[in-house]
């Protein structure tokens, strides 16, 4: 699969990854499942993308970005009775250390799918 078919995959996924999470209001960082969630994605993401582990964890974290800004702009422009959602900064900075389990899981499915690749088959 080519590099930017996987970066828009990974910016796909962490968008539907945080869309999932507030269908049932809540955020992944304050689920016990979430940590996991986006761990296994960044494994998925490392193990099929051909180079460039780093890049997916990224692409993870934009999706996530545009969902936030989506909210925002939701919550400004389209009032529902909740107010405007002026966290947005603050969800920023929480993602950074949020998006850290992908990082590592891209880089053990990168390594993963390196040694499957290398190993003699009898």
């Amino acid at each position: 699969m080519p590099k930017r078919n996987i970066f828009i995959l990974s910016v796909v996924v962490g968008f539907m990854f945080w869309a999932v999470f507030a269908w049932f209001k809540i955020e992944p960082w304050d689920s016990p499942y979430g940590w996991i969630i986006v761990s296994l994605l960044g494994l998925s993401l490392g193990f099929i993308g051909n180079e460039s582990p780093w890049l997916w964890p990224l692409g993870i974290f934009l999706g996530e970005v545009l969902f936030g800004l989506g909210s925002l702009v939701k919550s400004l422009f389209f009032y529902s009775g909740g107010g405007a959602n002026l966290f947005f900064p603050l969800g920023l900075m929480f993602l950074v250390p949020f998006t850290v389990p992908a990082l590592m899981g891209s880089f053990v499915g990168f390594g993963l799918r390196k040694a499957l690749n290398n190993k003699r088959w009898p």
